[in-house]
């Protein structure tokens, strides 16, 4: 019995146990910790924030508008942007908005390239740009075409018969209205106005029409004096052959 105590190992009989306290621990009133353990507590403290019953019943409505408590940031990019559409509304004639349902990309780019070979050309510009661009000119009232990203053909006038060609190949683009010299108007006034024949046409009309109404005018004014000079040419050529008046008159006389 002594050799197995010897030949295992035996654990020795502490002479001392460690406590970490020596009395009872105050639940009332507890040690404070030291600085780092702390500080440590104070930065973990969590932050709940007020409770819902102590706020105003309009910070607890959902249905508020948030965009109003956002920032307005000034962003240089949207500036270039706006500045690049105000260049296009005051250098184009004709400028056509449009109504853009789904399409593709595959069926847009045949329509932006053959709108740039008639020298059209076809932008997208959202809401904000081009409220920023509008404001304080002329243009500013059709902000009320815009509530999204849409569409805008800036053109001349006399190309819009063939800009109403091209869309009929996308009718995903579909035209609200327009502006043609500086005149708001809608797609049936756009429609008519396309279908007008070229300035140059309408010019060699209206000459046409002011020449022959002169040359009517001449010859109404005319008309009295070559009457009148082809009587005297007939009275001198009847007196210079008095024969042939007097063989008038004796025929006259036989016939009766």
């Amino acid at each position: 019995m002594s050799f197995i105590k010897k030949g295992l190992l035996q654990s020795p009989v502490p002479l001392m146990v460690a406590k970490r306290f020596r009395g009872k621990i105050n639940v009332q009133k507890p040690r404070k910790p030291h600085f780092e353990k702390q500080l440590l507590i104070d930065i973990s403290k969590p932050y709940y924030g007020p409770p819902k019953n102590s706020l105003p019943e309009i910070t607890l409505c959902e249905n508020i508008n948030k965009k109003s408590y956002k920032r307005e940031i000034d962003n240089p990019f949207e500036r270039i942007l706006a500045k690049e559409c105000l260049d296009w509304f005051n250098t184009s004639k004709m400028v056509v908005f449009l109504h853009v349902n789904s399409i593709s990309m595959e069926d847009k780019t045949p329509v932006f390239a053959a709108l740039k070979k008639n020298d059209m050309h076809l932008r997208t510009y959202g809401k904000k740009i081009v409220s920023m661009a509008t404001k304080g000119t002329r243009y500013e009232v059709i902000n009320q075409l815009f509530t999204s990203h849409q569409n805008i053909i800036f053109g001349q006038p006399e190309n819009a018969g063939k800009m109403f060609k091209i869309l009929r190949k996308a009718p995903q683009l579909v035209v609200m209205g327009g502006i043609v010299e500086d005149r708001l108007i809608s797609k049936n006034d756009l429609v008519e106005y396309s279908k007008l024949p070229s300035l140059d046409i309408v010019r060699s009309q209206l000459c046409s029409v002011l020449q022959s109404a002169g040359s009517c005018l001449v010859g109404q004014l005319n008309q009295n004096q070559q009457m009148l000079v082809s009587h005297l040419e007939k009275h001198i050529e009847i007196q210079n052959n008095p024969t042939n008046s007097d063989n008038l008159d004796t025929n006259a006389k036989s016939e009766s």
